[in-house]
């Protein structure tokens, strides 16, 4: 009788490690993934940033009309 509780301590206690090591995974997954969304979010708010804005409307008008003829 002792020795089946010891195997069911046992078998619990990998069950409960299994299941921790794969919760941590998925954890980890979800943290990587959002740390790209941000990462993503930068590099585009950084290019938009370093556009060059052209000196008049006038300037900025044409560049329009130039760019819907492409």
């Amino acid at each position: 009788m002792i020795r089946l509780k010891m195997w069911a301590t046992a078998f619990g206690i990998f069950v409960t490690a299994l299941a921790a090591s794969w919760l941590g995974g998925r954890q980890a997954a979800k943290a990587d993934a959002k740390r790209k969304e941000l990462q993503d979010y930068a590099d585009t708010r950084k290019r938009i940033d370093d556009v060059e804005r052209p000196g008049s409307v006038d300037a900025a008008r044409g560049w329009l009309h130039d760019r819907s003829k492409q």
